[in-house]
């Protein structure tokens, strides 16, 4: 917890990878740890951190490039390839384990201790094939054994020590031990290995984000045959030592150091038993088991030595690898190895789509700890429980990231902005601050409580328990206070009456409940009362619980004024233990009680005091003074004892003994003030002192100072001190007082003494009068006793006078002209002291004091430091940051000053200032800046050696061409120079190769290559091979390379390689413009144009070199701006605004008045455009009033956009810059007079006021509320607008008169608006309102009726008889025909709505008409004269029927106003349905409360069924029919006034349950379903509809919203609607797949074979779920299979397999159809063929299994594309099995061409006819055969027989070939019988006559 940002290592940009030191010197990786970084280029680093606050400092210690590493291992004699991959196993010790290329294992050795350079310790390679270091994707280091992961499934293990091949793993083989849940082939290839700590468990990671735990032990016990280290320790050989005897007991443990077993001395019987014993002890277990194993690395000798935590070579080898095995058998938990703990989890089961990555972070024999990592959501922590299966997830959010720690410390760290934090699975928060209060401490506890603003939990007994056996306080401390909060009455107390007796039940249970604590206390009290050494122990424990126990007894009288029996229930219980813990008190010393005892008996025996005569007679102090001068103080304490005195308490009869003392010092008595401190037992020297130095009485203190220095009791420095003091009070005698309590207040505050000082400090600053009169001023000795030297200085500097500044402390003077900002003098200071020689007025100014001693704000530190460096003195602290030295340079001149500013520089790396400004400008890339410099300072390498470092040169190329260019202007006649800097700009051209004159060749700058050859030494000869060899070889060139780079330019390629004689010439084809153009960016096209031997230039070349003043150049490119007054005003310079307006405009104008009007109004709209700037807008006031213009309303303006501004950014924050924007546009249109626009910005500052004023908390009707509101009313005031009247209507809700009155009367309403606001006052204040606006002389407004006659729309009274008006008309209503008539017409003339109640109490009134002209009196003008439009004639005297009332009744429903109508109908028509239906529209429009408008909308419904009855028997007032109208109108308008979708779904909803229907209206339950439907989405119905409803728009409706569905994916919802209005979903459907298609192709998972295959399943049980059209189907299959693409050869059987099942389902819906469209069906069954020839040939081609035809669904259950094709296959419709494709006449002829399918095909084809024949299938045969025109022998054959068997042929009828075929079978059957008669002749013949006798 807390704000502390974490320390931040900031890493090499080019590092790839990091490990931190695992070292087994601790000390040394927390102090110091060590990083080893791996670079992109394969170079190693370590670097050492040295943590500090907010960053971290690295150093670099050692690096190894990939060639050094080369180099080692050739040092070994090993030769290993180019290094492609390099792998941090481990570093620890300064030793790095290394892996490179996958099976290279290099254990490197850094520098340290005795190694100077790095040494290869060992270098090996893996024993693994090629094929199998391809496919290693991840590789683990634990505990010496090194483990690779082959991403197509299995592990190989190697001794990390000489490479040994240890074991390998097949997870495939581990997977089919248990429930094959997954196959591993859908998995793969996997991707991570994470290795658990003891080597028992390996998680591996797919890349489709499952994991899987390898048990290696439970799998090595399965298949000891992969173990391939197991050795029989039995046979291994037992060596001798060396030197030593063979019997020697040395020499036998040395043998036995080869077994697993340890060799015992004492070899005794008993010694024996001892072992077993302890080895039983120490390994057994309740839950141990059976099947004991150890583990599987049991058998590698070498990895036991090596690890020292489990494995040592002693007697606790044996003893800890069975216990080990016994805690990894508990932790199996006797699982079933065979099912559970082997299957694949999928670690993000939502399918998230954006899922970038999930690591295994650690893994233990118990969990395994993953992280996903998203671009929406963040992290997100995944924890699998190994023993459970059990899968926990935690989402941390972004801007997170996962802490790794060491491979034992099992933590879950996450580092984020707010700081560090630990994740805890399986713990709330409470379980595991109990744990931590337990196995902690209790202020650990209250500490992370505090840190993460957690309440104090609930802490258990055992934690009380836990923390009284081991005597913490603290825990005890913290239990008691948790258990206070519980206890609390405060809260209690203030709930009503009827809960105090819930409340003093709940508290009597609580303290039952604490109950065993209190014991468990006592207990603990009274046994370590009984142990003298466990005493104090016992006492600080009774203190917390007294403490405890009596403040609960406070909190329930203070708080209960009576107890109930439950409350005395509580008081007994505590008293108790009160009672029962004072037993232990009476040990204790006692407290003197707080009030006098009481006096003396006189009953009782009286001492005897022979002065207590002579003391009755005196006061107490006469008394104590008299008493202790005469050593009677027993007699003095018994006296006051007797008589009640309080001073017989010793602490109050010292201190009335020591005011004596005082008085006595005051009196200038040392002797009796001597006397009476020896006589109370002070020490008379030391308490004067103490007097001396506290007291503020300077008599007194000067008195003791002067007895003091007599006795020599002051030390030297207490007498300075003292001199000090007298000279500061001489100095400050007659100095103004607030000077000294200025400086007292600044300085005083050193001594660490409170009481004293702030009694000191009270006494001088509320010293009385005279003091203050006089000037004087007092301070103790005890004061400034804590003063050093230089505060001292600072108290006396103010008094002293500039003259004696030189002798002054520097220091002191510095902290005191600072403080005091006095800018004069420190100035003189600075220029004294920069003047050569000493100065005789200032002191010496030193550096250091610049850190320690400048005291003034940080504007003024910066202007003195500003001014020191522009002397060249700087601060020491700006000296060792280089940055801020360049920033105090930036206001001290520049760093490019004469002479330099900082000579003598040296940084902490110990470079010069000109060396670390190179740095800075390469750093940040200032090359312009860098190059200004260099030649400012004319810095070259000679003089500069940073200059020439080349390691600079190759890390900025632009440097080094920079340099060589200087090079050149410092020596243009040296070549070498300029064929250097040739080169350097070439290497910024071609930065990917080292620069030479080859590489520009091949890089095609041949004129670049030929300009650097101009100047190499020796020019061309020399860089050709035939030149001298010695040259270097960036200069040699291949002669071939230049022939072909000068191919383009023949003339110059002669020229060089000439075959013509040396005197021939060619004509030059290059120039030098030609060779000046290679150069970057020289263009001499643009730059010499003028020189006529320039052919580049173009054809707009000058003939003069350009300057700044060519008027071509001014004319395209200058830009010529005329200043104005505006231009000013941006820039905040009113005056010079106001001067350029008089000088240019106003002089010049004839028209001066409108042209400052014209001025004003634009820095009016200026203003407005930029009201957020406030610099801005006070200029514009400013030059508003030097016009003489009034500036009011532009402040007005500015302010109401400044506060619109501050509210609508509050509301909506991260649009700030958008929302001025659009208030300056609506502030533009202010300017331009737009009223719509003030109307807008009048809305938006009311909302803002209130907000304002609700945000700081004022009360809305206060003063401080009315202020804020007066900007609206001046806002409404200068743009002419009505005036707001919510401030008054707020006032007038909260009765708060006062301030209605104030507002109205200072801003001068209208009376109309005020009178209009009075009726919202209680009924007693609205008269007296009335009346105090009675004398406002302001016109009313009035209403005219049809007869030209004006309706008030108020009652006036005449003055002085305010109720003549009402009686004089009751009193001639009754002279009236019809008195209820006048009533109601004297209603409407004074608007009194008295009268139409009264007028409703006549007999024969009628009600209707009353309730019109009551409802009438509730209007305003306008919607009086909508209603009234129709009336002819007077309106008072119009006779009111249904149809006004109708009239009524609509316009105020479309206007929202039904308080009127509620009201109207409550007083006359209070049983109208009407009225309830205003009820329900008033709980549903207005309060929202649907439930309770339910239950009242039943009710209508109910009275309306009443009314149509037929037993009723009063006829209603109102028609039946028109009421229902009326009511229908109502309902069918409400949903057309909801403002939100919410309102119109929670309306219709009660609509619909309700059965509500309307006459004509909308059908409310369609529209009810819809809006349910609608609820989670963003779309929403349409108005239209709910005003104009027919079913046809309903249904274009429904179709509209289906559509926007679509396009939000929401098809779910999109079906739901299609079928509530009865469309179609075929298109719903197949949109919805065609977007599942996209989405698993965008997540990768569309290649595989199985989520195709289960798709399209899906696919079509989809649209059978959905009754999908058979043609849509069939289109959407079609289509599908036509996009099918042709794959790689080794995925075309997939493909091939994947087209015939699709359209397979195709012609499966096309045959569903009820017309089946022959010719299509026919067409898909021959493109189905077409897959079956293809993937005949395929298979023959490929050398597979035989493909075999089949239309028969595999047994197998395993789905595949075959199983689904052969399961909707439509080859045996009947439609198709016609007997026509049976007839011989259809069937091709032998002599019909076949060339429509190739020879392989052919065959193809030919063979699966044969597999159709063999099944049967006839008529597909026969079908097939007419597809493709394709004769086939058998089939005629046998549609031949099945025509002859069936009587449709002849013989005579079939085909030569089948006749043929038939000829020849019966010669064949002609020629056996034949046989057969010859061969019974011969048997005949051979049997002889009796054979034939006998035949």
């Amino acid at each position: 917890g807390g704000n502390r940002r974490p320390a931040l290592v900031a890493l090499p940009a080019a590092c790839r990878d990091f490990v931190w030191e695992n070292s087994e010197e601790n000390d040394l990786i927390v102090d110091k740890p060590r990083l080893l970084t791996v670079s992109q280029c394969h170079e190693l680093s370590v670097y050492e951190v040295f943590p500090k606050v907010r960053k971290c400092e690295l150093t670099l210690l050692h690096s190894c490039s990939e060639d050094r590493l080369k180099k080692l291992t050739e040092q070994k004699n090993i030769s290993i390839p180019p290094i492609s991959s390099l792998r941090v196993l481990s570093f620890g010790n300064g030793k790095a384990l290394l892996m490179l290329n996958s099976f290279i294992v290099v254990r490197l050795a850094f520098p340290e201790g005795g190694r100077e350079e790095e040494e290869l310790e060992d270098c090996f390679f893996l024993d693994l094939s090629p094929q199998i270091l391809e496919r290693i994707v991840d590789a683990s280091s634990c505990r010496g054994v090194v483990i690779l992961l082959d991403e197509s499934g299995w592990m190989y293990i190697f001794d990390a020590t000489d490479g040994t091949y240890l074991a390998y793993v097949d997870i495939a083989l581990y997977q089919a031990e248990g429930p094959e849940e997954r196959n591993l082939t859908t998995l793969l290839p996997l991707t991570s290995l994470t290795v658990s700590h003891d080597l028992s468990i390996a998680m591996i990671t797919s890349c489709s984000g499952y994991a899987t735990a390898v048990d290696l032990d439970l799998y090595f016990k399965e298949h000891p045959g992969h173990l391939l280290c197991k050795t029989n320790v039995d046979s291994l050989p037992v060596e001798q030592l060396k030197e030593t005897d063979e019997d020697d007991l040395r020499s036998s443990e040395y043998s036995m150091t080869f077994v697993n077993r340890a060799f015992r001395t004492d070899r005794s019987w008993k010694a024996h038993l001892i072992s077993l014993c302890e080895t039983t002890k120490r390994v057994y277990s309740p839950n141990l088991v059976a099947d004991v194993y150890l583990p599987w690395y049991q058998h590698c000798l070498r990895l036991e030595r090596c690890d020292r935590k489990i494995h040592e070579a002693s007697e606790t080898s044996l003893v800890q690898d069975v216990a080990y095995v016994f805690s990894n058998t508990r932790r199996k938990g006797h699982r079933n190895a065979k099912g559970r703990d082997r299957q694949w989890k999928n670690m993000h089961p939502g399918e998230r789509e954006d899922c970038v990555k999930v690591e295994c972070k650690s893994v233990t024999g118990f969990s395994a700890l993953f992280t996903i990592s998203s671009e929406s959501e963040g992290l997100t922590l995944i924890l699998w429980d190994l023993e459970t299966q059990d899968i926990v997830s935690c989402h941390v959010g972004k801007n997170s990231c996962f802490v790794e720690c060491g491979q034992e410390e099992d933590l879950c760290l996450i580092l984020s902005e707010p700081g560090l934090s630990l994740v805890l699975f399986g713990l709330t928060q409470e379980e595991f601050l109990n744990r931590l209060i337990i196995h902690g401490s209790a202020g650990t506890v209250d500490s992370l409580c505090r840190l993460n603003g957690w309440g104090r939990c609930s802490i258990p007994i055992h934690a009380l328990e836990a923390g009284l056996e081991n005597r913490q306080l603290d825990t005890v401390d913290f239990f008691l206070k948790n258990k206070e909060n519980l206890f609390s009455l405060s809260s209690a107390c203030s709930l009503q009456d009827q809960t105090s007796r819930a409340t003093s039940e709940f508290y009597l249970k609580s303290v039952e409940e604490l109950r065993p604590a209190l014991d468990l206390l006592c207990l603990a009290i009274q046994e370590n009362d009984l142990e003298a050494q466990s005493k104090h122990f016992s006492e600080q424990l009774l203190s917390l619980t007294l403490n405890f126990l009596n403040k609960q007894l406070c909190e329930i009288f203070l708080h209960m004024e009576e107890l109930d029996e439950n409350l005395n229930g509580c008081v007994n219980i505590l008293t108790s233990y009160i009672t029962k813990l004072r037993t232990f008190m009476i040990k204790f010393p006692h407290k003197q009680p707080s009030i006098p005892s009481t006096p003396w008996d006189l009953e009782e025996e009286v001492p005897g005091i022979r002065q207590r005569q002579t003391w009755e007679q005196l006061s107490t102090e006469e008394i104590v003074a008299h008493a202790v001068l005469n050593n009677k103080l027993p007699e003095a304490q018994t006296f006051f004892w007797m008589t009640g005195n309080p001073a017989q308490k010793l602490e109050e009869l010292t201190q009335i003994g020591l005011d004596l003392v005082y008085g006595s010092l005051q009196k200038g008595d040392i002797q009796e003030a001597s006397k009476l401190l020896t006589n109370m037992g002070f020490d008379v020297m030391k308490q004067l002192r103490k007097i001396c130095f506290y007291t503020s009485d300077q008599p007194v203190r000067d008195f003791l100072v002067k007895v003091l220095q007599e006795e020599n009791y002051f030390s030297d420095a207490e007498k300075e001190m003292i001199d000090f003091v007298h000279q500061l009070e001489n100095i400050y005698s007659g100095a103004p007082q607030n000077n000294a309590e200025n400086f007292l207040a600044r300085h005083w505050g050193k001594e660490k003494d409170p009481p004293s000082l702030t009694a000191a400090l009270e006494v001088l600053m509320n010293c009385d009068e005279d003091r203050v009169h006089n000037g004087e001023h007092r301070v103790m000795l005890n004061w400034a006793e804590s003063w050093d030297r230089i505060t001292r200085e600072l108290v006396l500097l103010p008094r002293r006078s500039p003259e004696e500044f030189k002798s002054c402390n520097p220091e002191a003077l510095w902290m005191h002209l600072s403080s005091w900002h006095d800018w004069s003098n420190i100035s003189s200071w600075i220029a004294a002291c920069q003047s050569q020689g000493s100065s005789a007025d200032w002191p010496a100014l030193t550096t250091e004091a610049l850190d320690r001693s400048t005291l003034c704000s940080s504007y003024m530190r910066n202007e003195i430091l500003d001014s020191l460096a522009r002397n060249g003195v700087f601060a020491p602290a700006e000296l060792e940051d280089f940055m801020r030295l360049l920033l105090r340079l930036t206001h001290a001149g520049g760093v490019m000053q004469k002479p330099q500013p900082i000579s003598e520089y040296s940084s902490p790396g110990g470079l010069d200032f000109h060396a670390c400004f190179v740095h800075y400008c390469l750093d940040h890339g200032l090359n312009h800046l860098l190059y200004t410099y260099l030649d400012y300072y004319r810095l070259f390498p000679s003089n500069c050696p940073i200059l020439g470092d080349q390691a600079l040169h190759e890390a900025h190329p632009w440097f080094e061409f920079l340099v060589r260019c200087r090079g050149i202007a410092s020596n243009p006649g040296d070549a070498e120079m300029i064929f250097q800097a040739s080169l350097a700009n070439a290497q910024i051209l071609i930065p990917s190769n080292q620069a030479s004159v080859s590489t520009m060749l091949l890089e095609g700058r041949t004129l670049l290559a030929l300009a650097t050859t101009m100047y190499a030494a020796g020019g061309i000869d020399q860089i050709l091979p035939n030149g001298s060899g010695g040259e270097s070889p960036p200069k040699k060139v291949d002669a071939q390379l230049l022939r072909m780079a000068l191919a383009p330019y023949p003339k110059l390629k002669a020229a060089l390689f000439s075959p013509l004689a040396s005197h021939s010439t060619w004509p030059s084809d290059v120039s030098l413009y030609h060779l000046i153009q290679a150069l970057v960016p020289f263009d001499p096209a643009k730059l010499f144009g003028w020189q006529p031997a320039n052919s580049l230039s173009g054809p707009d070349a000058r003939s003069g070199p350009p300057h700044f003043s060519c008027p071509d150049l001014i004319n395209k490119y200058a830009v010529i701006e005329r200043l104005d007054f505006c231009y000013y005003l941006r820039h905040e310079r009113p005056s010079f605004a106001f001067g350029t307006f008089l000088v240019q405009q106003l002089i010049k104008s004839k028209t001066p008045k409108h042209l400052i009007q014209q001025a004003g109004h634009e820095a009016y709209a200026l203003a407005l455009s930029v009201f957020h700037i406030p610099s801005v807008t006070a200029t514009c006031v400013c030059f508003l009033e030097l016009l003489g213009l009034e500036s009011l309303k532009l402040r007005v303006d500015v302010k109401a956009a400044n506060v619109i501004l501050s509210f609508m950014s509050r509301r909506e924050e991260p649009q700030h810059s958008s929302i001025r924007e659009s208030l300056v546009e609506k502030l533009t249109q202010l300017a331009e007079g737009v009223k719509t626009a003030a109307e807008e910005l009048l809305v938006c500052l009311e909302e803002a006021v209130w907000d304002k004023i609700e945000h700081h908390s004022i009360k809305k009707t206060s003063s401080r509320a009315r202020k804020q509101w007066s900007l609206v009313a001046q806002f409404c005031r200068l743009h002419d607008l009505k005036l707001n009247t919510s401030y008054l209507k707020k006032c007038a809700r909260a009765n708060d008169w006062l301030q209605f009155i104030t507002e109205a009367q200072m801003y001068d309403y209208q009376p109309a608006e005020v009178l209009a606001i009075v009726p919202e006052f209680p009924l007693p204040l609205q008269d007296h309102l009335r009346l105090a606006f009675e004398s406002l002389r302001a016109p009313l407004p009035e209403v005219e009726g049809q007869d030209g006659r004006p309706c008030v729309l108020r009652h006036e009274r005449r003055p002085g008889s305010p109720t003549s008006d009402l009686f004089h008309i009751l009193l001639r209503c009754q002279d009236q025909p019809h008195p209820w008539r006048y009533l109601l017409a004297e209603t409407l003339r004074h608007r009194a709505r008295v009268l139409s109640v009264l007028a409703a109490c006549f007999q024969d009134a009628d009600i209707l008409h009353c309730l019109c002209v009551w409802i009438m009196t509730f209007l305003d003008s306008s919607t009086t004269g909508e209603v009234t439009s129709h009336i002819e004639g007077s309106v008072e005297t119009h006779e009111w029927d249904v149809q006004d009332l109708a009239t009524l009744w609509q316009v105020l429903l479309r206007r929202q106003n039904i308080r009127a109508l509620l009201s109207g109908f409550q007083l006359f028509l209070k049983g109208s349905p009407l009225l309830t239906a205003l009820e329900v529209y008033e709980l549903c429009m207005d309060y929202r409360n649907y439930h309770k408008a339910q239950t009242k909308l039943l009710e209508l419904q109910a009275n309306l069924l009443k009314l149509q009855a037929p037993d009723e028997a009063p006829p209603p007032l109102l028609p039946t029919p028109w009421l229902k109208s009326q009511v229908s109108f109502l309902l069918e308008l409400m949903p057309q006034q909801c403002r939100t979708p919410y309102e119109l779904r929670k309306l219709l909803q009660v609509f619909a349950e309700t059965d509500t229907a309307l006459l004509c209206g909308p059908d409310m339950k369609k529209l009810s379903a819809l809006c349910q439907i609608l609820k989670d989405s963003s779309v929403s119905v349409s108005c239209s509809i709910l005003s104009s409803y027919t079913p046809e728009k309903f249904s274009n409706e429904c179709r509209r919203i289906v559509e926007l569905l679509q396009e939000r994916s929401l098809f779910s919802m999109a079906r739901d609607v299609a079928g509530l209005a009865g469309l179609p979903v075929d298109h719903v459907v197949v949109q919805e797949m065609l977007q599942n298609i996209h989405l698993l192709k965008q997540a990768d998972r569309w290649p595989q074979k199985r989520t195709r295959i289960e798709f399209w399943k899906k696919c079509q049980e989809n649209f059978v779920r959905n009754v999908v059209s058979n043609r849509t189907a069939f289109d959407f299959f079609s289509a599908q299979a036509e996009a099918v693409s042709e794959s790689l050869d080794h995925e075309r059987m997939s493909s091939i397999q994947e087209r015939r099942l699709l359209l397979t389902l195709a012609g499966h819906w096309l045959a569903g159809s009820d017309l089946v469209p022959l010719e299509e069906l026919e067409e898909t069954e021959r493109k189905i063929w077409l897959c079956h020839i293809a993937q005949r040939a395929l298979s023959q081609s490929s050398g597979r299994a035989k493909y075999r035809f089949s239309h028969q669904i595999s047994m197998s259950g395993e789905l595949s594309f075959e199983t689904m094709a052969a399961e909707f296959s439509f080859s045996k419709l009947p439609a198709l099995n016609s007997p026509k494709c049976l007839h011989l006449e259809s069937f091709p002829s032998q002599d019909a061409s076949q060339a429509t399918l190739p020879d392989a095909d052919v065959e193809s084809l030919n063979f699966l006819l044969g597999c159709l024949l063999d099944e049967g299938s006839v008529h597909e045969a026969s079908r097939v055969c007419q597809y493709f025109n394709f004769y086939s022998r058998d089939a005629l054959l046998v549609l031949h027989c099945r025509a002859l068997a069936a009587g449709e042929a002849s013989y005579g009828c079939c085909r030569p070939e089948i006749q043929a075929i038939l000829a020849v079978r019966e010669e064949e059957e002609e020629k056996e019988e034949e046989e057969e008669e010859e061969g019974r002749v011969e048997k005949m013949q051979t049997d002889g006559p009796a054979s034939i006798e006998m035949a």
